[in-house]
């Protein structure tokens, strides 16, 4: 009799423990997994995103020269010559400071035997030891002029593109005209107006008409 009871017992646990996996295993198949696709689709993909600005814009060559006490000397190819304008602003780095100065004079012709042509830059009144310095000499500023952030801007078959998000939170890819660029930015020629807001990281994953998620971005943007 005890036997039976004890077997009667056994079986009762083990029936239990099958109905608990039972409906264990049926809420699991109930339950959706969580995937990138998901996530998107319920709070948008995350985007780091930028503002459209106007701002003075400048474009520089690098140039390598030395120096006889406050002139630095230095000899460029022709191309390059072409760009730089006497007066033109220009800055070297001296125990890790900047400090500037102006080309003083460009030669109109290149020299016989290199076919370099000699430019003079100043630093008037400012002490600087004797070296080779690496200049970033201005060859044209724009004020005021429209800018967006490279980052911001997809280059594919010669055409600029960008994704702008609407006050919904929702984005469409635009293509814009540029006019002029530099290692920072792009010069809005059409297709942004000051103030848009566009999306600065990784566009490759993003559609027209996508929800996005605008989160902050840790890094200085300016």
């Amino acid at each position: 009799m005890k036997q039976l009871i004890f077997v009667l017992v056994v079986g009762l646990l083990y029936a239990s423990s099958l109905y608990v996996k039972d409906l264990d295993l049926q809420r699991k198949k109930g339950k959706e997994t969580a995937t990138m696709y998901t996530i998107r689709a319920k709070s948008g993909t995350p985007v780091n995103t930028t503002k459209v600005t106007r701002r003075a814009f400048s474009n520089f060559v690098i140039v390598t020269g030395s120096n006889i006490g406050p002139k630095i000397h230095a000899s460029v190819a022709p191309k390059v010559a072409n760009l730089i304008r006497p007066g033109a602003l220009v800055s070297i780095r001296v125990k890790d400071k900047k400090v500037y100065g102006n080309v003083v004079s460009v030669d109109t012709k290149a020299d016989y035997l290199s076919g370099l042509h000699n430019i003079i830059v100043s630093f008037a009144n400012k002490k600087i030891p004797t070296n080779l310095y690496i200049m970033n000499i201005e060859t044209h500023k724009l004020e005021n002029a429209l800018t967006v952030k490279r980052e911001a801007v997809s280059e594919r078959g010669g055409s600029h593109n960008v994704f702008i998000v609407d006050q919904n939170n929702t984005v469409m890819k635009r293509n814009i005209e540029v006019s002029d660029s530099n290692e920072n930015f792009f010069v809005v020629k059409s297709g942004l107006s000051e103030g848009d807001t566009v999306v600065l990281s990784d566009q490759r994953y993003l559609s027209d008409g996508e929800k996005v998620n605008i989160i902050e971005s840790l890094v200085d943007q300016d």
